[in-house]
């Protein structure tokens, strides 16, 4: 350290703790950190999981494209800088990437949660045929898909997730009947499918 006396104005120089050389915390600290801001994913993802259980939209192609890119873009990103070997530069953004991320999966979730819990309009009934019956068996959990003949314009099909109790009554060729909702939003969402 050194004092520097210039007309009874006293300055100390000294050098600043050492930082390895750099501005940016090393690769472990960020890697730390992005694991925390990771986890502010986790309310948007269940609250999207509830919402798709409880008020299944009709139209699921856009709204599950956009939950899974919202979903894993950070993630993309991270890898990204790791590949490149820039992950303390780029920590600053990745934890900008979580949280956008995390608010647009947040938002999704509440959008879907209001359009089902808001709606009071008048339900409606169609009794669709069942076209196929498909179930794919996981690791842990067998999804049961129903595919029935469609009701609206410009389609010819509609998949439906039910429950194993619905899936094995339900019989290709008969018809099913499925309650309707127009959603507070306007996003059709399906209640109960009875086979027939």
């Amino acid at each position: 350290m050194q004092t520097i006396s210039s007309g009874g104005i006293e300055v100390q120089l000294s050098k600043p703790p050492d930082c390895g050389g750099s501005a940016f915390p090393s690769a472990k600290d960020a890697n730390k950190s992005l694991n925390k801001y990771s986890l502010l994913l986790a309310p948007g993802l269940l609250g999207g999981l509830l919402a798709y259980v409880v008020y299944p939209p009709l139209d699921q192609g856009f709204l599950v494209t956009f939950g899974v890119c919202a979903l894993f873009l950070p993630m993309v990103l991270r890898l990204w800088s790791v590949v490149r070997k820039r992950l303390s530069e780029d920590a600053g953004r990745l934890r900008t990437a979580y949280v956008t991320s995390s608010l647009a999966l947040a938002m999704l979730a509440l959008l879907l949660l209001l359009n089902g819990w808001l709606d009071r309009s008048p339900q409606s009934v169609v009794r669709p045929t069942v076209v196929r019956k498909t179930f794919i068996q996981g690791r842990s959990v067998t999804k049961y898909l129903l595919t029935v003949s469609s009701w609206r314009s410009g389609r010819s099909e509609e998949d439906f997730n039910v429950d194993s109790r619905t899936f094995s009554r339900a019989a290709v060729g008969k018809s099913v009947t499925v309650e309707l909702h127009q959603g507070f939003f306007g996003l059709p969402w399906s209640g109960n499918i009875s086979p027939q």
